[in-house]
């Protein structure tokens, strides 16, 4: 006998994702903007508050994981191919591991480039010390990492919008806000 789970995520599921959705967008074309600015005080309050707010963001991708694995998720629809189920849970577990590694990696980016990271106030404990070398590293992965992540969002859009507009199905309703 198959059980079947809730019909669409709860508030909460629903809330961190477009919570997090919209701060994760602006992080990324901030991040895009920061070699813009010239260097000065403008500049680093620009990046002060991106390294906090992507902090934030972790604190929430983690509280997000914890949330899912603790709470039953609607089923995906029966028509659905095992290929499309597949690639449903590969992207689903891409976009976890991405909203893990990159603010990691922007830590780590930062410390090794001699700069604390605070989070509107609290410093963090020191992970890593200075080390150029390290910092170009951190750097570059940060830079890769936040392209994939575009390119997997790319695709987890396009994967809802084809649910909602040709294949006519529920799976983009049940993400949505309001009943």
């Amino acid at each position: 006998m198959t059980v079947a789970g809730p019909v669409r995520y709860d508030a909460v599921a629903r809330t961190l994702h477009w919570v997090m959705a919209a701060a994760i967008m602006a992080l990324w074309v901030v991040g895009h903007m920061i070699d813009a600015l010239p260097k000065g005080p403008v500049r680093s309050e620009v990046i002060g508050l991106h390294k906090a707010i992507g902090v934030v963001l972790l604190v929430l991708a983690v509280a997000r994981l914890a949330w899912r694995l603790a709470r039953p998720q609607p089923p995906l629809p029966a028509s659905m191919s095992a290929v499309e189920r597949l690639m449903a849970s590969a992207g689903h577990l891409a976009l976890y591991l991405l909203m893990v590694l990159i603010p990691v990696d922007g830590v780590l980016m930062s410390q090794s480039g001699g700069r604390e990271v605070s989070v509107f106030g609290l410093v963090l404990p020191t992970l890593v010390g200075k080390s150029d070398a390290l910092k170009e590293i951190f750097k570059g992965g940060h830079e890769v990492l936040g392209w994939v992540l575009a390119a997997v969002l790319v695709g987890h859009v396009a994967a809802a919008l084809r649910h909602r507009f040709i294949l006519r199905d529920d799976v983009m309703d049940r993400m949505l806000p309001g009943r």
